[in-house]
């Protein structure tokens, strides 16, 4: 399963539920035909991956996929919710895993957990971890469940619309946190600062990592590390933003591209569907139509 995009999306719910477990409950060691996301609303569980384990509390999610061996387990009372489903899937129709699902012996490979790392322009490839901490989730997964067990017309479409609603939250939340701490972290926010405040200007490393004290190399690396990006694509991210809002004030474009430093229009409208889709002409027609 390779999804190189969000835009790639094409989830299919294959079981969606809510359920309140006893303390000492287990789901075995076990291999699973499809993904699964586990929310934890109260109580404790813990996922085990070959040596690591999970530890999931209140408000936070496990993810993992097929041909993953793993034991999943209650330490306690615990209210979840259990989703299973296929990042990209022709059919919107569910097809229950249950009768798919098999035991996995103790001498089996642990494999790896399944982490999707779709495009996110202009953030670039962002992973989705086994364990994370999400906030208010619960509606649109309430909503999964009771479309699942109702079977109205049209479920399968609606499912798979809140299941790409539900992903693309999650995404969202952790490259929030990502771009928080690392800002909030102080290593690099007088380099951030900096592009924000002026993204037309042809910033060099060796500037911004002046800015930080450190080494240009040691900078870009730093950099790399807790933005997922370099230098040179964050200041191109925020030119777009900028552009974007430009765009559709009524900015003249050939002037817009001059003022945010770059060589020449067709660079800039390159760059711009490259992170949009759209050229900016198109875009600030949707804009007007909107």
């Amino acid at each position: 399963m390779t999804i190189r995009s969000l835009d790639e999306l094409m989830p299919t719910v294959n079981f969606a539920g809510r359920a309140t477990t006893s303390a000492d409950s287990t789901w075995g060691r076990r291999v699973i035909p499809d993904s699964q996301l586990f929310y934890v609303v109260s109580g404790s569980a813990e996922l085990i991956i070959g040596e690591k384990t999970y530890g999931i509390r209140s408000g936070e999610c496990v993810h993992y996929g097929p041909e993953c061996p793993h034991e999943l387990f209650a330490a306690r009372g615990t209210d979840y919710y259990s989703i299973h489903f296929h990042w990209r899937h022709e059919s919107t129709a569910p097809v229950h895993p249950g009768l798919s699902i098999r035991a996995a012996d103790r001498e089996e490979s642990a494999g790896r957990p399944l982490r999707p790392a779709p495009d996110i322009p202009p953030y670039g490839p962002t992973a989705l971890p086994t364990h994370f901490t999400v906030s208010g989730l619960e509606p649109v997964l309430t909503k999964i469940v009771k479309e699942y067990e109702l079977e109205q017309p049209g479920y399968g479409a609606a499912l798979r619309g809140l299941m790409t609603q539900t992903v693309t939250d999650i995404f969202r939340q952790l490259l929030n946190v990502r771009a928080a701490s690392s800002v909030s972290g102080g290593k690099i926010e007088p380099a951030i600062a900096a592009m924000r405040e002026e993204p037309g200007r042809n910033w060099t490393v060796t500037e911004l990592a002046a800015m930080c004290g450190y080494h240009p190399i040691h900078f870009s690396k730093l950099f790399k590390e807790e933005i997922g990006l370099l230098p040179k694509q964050y200041v191109i991210g925020e030119r777009i933003k900028q552009a974007k809002r430009a765009l559709l004030q009524g900015e003249k474009i050939e002037a817009l591209a001059e003022r945010l430093g770059f060589t020449s229009i067709h660079y800039f409208s390159h760059r711009f569907k490259k992170l949009t889709g759209l050229t900016p002409t198109e875009f600030r027609m949707q804009g007007k139509d909107a």
